[in-house]
C-alpha cells in the first residue's frame, strides 16, 4: 500500500555509508520507521539535512504491515522552517520536544487530533517570538493530554498541591510535590496557553527545575520513560 502523507521527523540513524533509518511521526499511519538509501550520496535527490528534528515533511509511504523498516519515497518539505534552524534556543527547545515525542509515540496508527496539535505546536515554535525561553513547558503540560494524563485542574485552588504520583491536586503535599514557589507556577502552566508565554515570569534555576519536575512526572506516568538526555543542553542555554 502507497499513502502520501505529512510526516514529522523524530530522529535520524546514519546507516552505513550513505544511508538513513528515520523515525516518523505520520499523519497516515501513526509512528513509522523508514529506510533512506543513498541520503549522503552525492547524487541523491533526497539529502540528510531534510531529517533534523522536528523537520515536517510530506512523502509517499509504502507500507508493509510484515516489515519493521518501511520504504519512502518523493520526500519533500512541507513548509520550510523560517527561525528554528537559525535561532540556537529554538533548535534545542525543537532537539528536546522532537526526544520526548521519540521516546513517548508508540502507536503504529493515525490520529488526527494529534498530528494537528504537534503541527500547530511547531509552527507556533518557529513562528512565535515571546516567551520561547518557556515554550517547551507549555508543550509538556498540553502534550500530556494527548498521552492521559493531563490533571483535573478543576480541582485546583490556592489550598490544593500538584502531586505527581497521583497525577492530580491534592489537599495536602506529598513527597511527590513540587517545592512552594512552583506549585504555583505549575498551576499557572497548567492553564496556560503558547500564546501567553511571555506573561510566566520565571528565572533560568526556576525553568529547570520546572522541566525536570515534569519530566519527572511523565516518568511516573509512563512505563520505561528513562532519561532524557537533551535536558542537560536545555539546563545551560537559557540566560536569566
Amino acid at each position: 500500500m502507497i499513502s502520501t502523507t505529512r510526516a514529522i521527523v523524530l530522529n535520524h540513524l546514519r546507516y552505513g555509508d550513505s544511508s538513513l533509518i528515520v523515525n516518523l511521526y505520520t499523519e497516515s499511519m501513526g509512528r513509522q520507521t523508514v529506510f533512506v538509501k543513498g541520503a549522503f550520496g552525492k547524487k541523491s535527490q533526497v539529502r540528510a539535512a531534510l531529517f533534523q528534528p522536528l523537520h515536517l515533511l510530506e512523502t509517499s509511504l509504502h507500507y508493509r504491515a510484515n516489515r519493521q523498516m518501511q520504504r519512502a519515497s518523493n520526500i519533500q518539505m512541507y513548509e520550510p522552517f523560517q527561525s528554528i534552524p537559525f535561532d540556537p534556543v529554538k533548535t534545542c527547545i525543537a532537539m528536546f520536544i522532537a526526544e520526548i515525542l521519540f521516546k513517548t509515540l508508540r502507536e503504529e496508527e493515525a490520529n488526527p487530533a494529534l498530528f494537528d496539535f504537534l503541527l500547530h505546536t511547531i509552527q507556533a515554535l518557529d513562528l512565535n517570538d515571546c516567551g520561547t525561553a518557556n515554550f517547551h513547558l507549555a508543550f509538556l503540560v498540553h502534550y500530556s493530554r494527548y498521552l492521559g494524563f493531563y490533571p483535573n485542574t478543576g480541582q485546583a485552588s490556592d489550598n490544593t498541591w500538584f502531586d505527581a504520583q497521583k497525577g492530580s491536586f491534592v489537599s495536602l503535599p506529598s513527597a511527590s510535590s513540587p517545592l512552594p514557589e512552583y506549585n504555583r507556577m505549575l498551576m499557572q502552566l497548567f492553564g496556560m496557553s503558547f500564546d501567553r508565554l511571555d506573561s510566566l515570569s520565571v528565572s533560568r534555576n526556576q525553568r529547570n527545575y520546572l522541566t525536570e519536575y515534569l519530566l519527572y512526572y511523565y516518568s511516573t506516568q509512563m512505563a520505561n520513560f528513562g532519561k532524557t538526555k537533551s535536558f542537560t543542553v536545555l539546563q545551560n542555554v537559557f540566560q536569566d
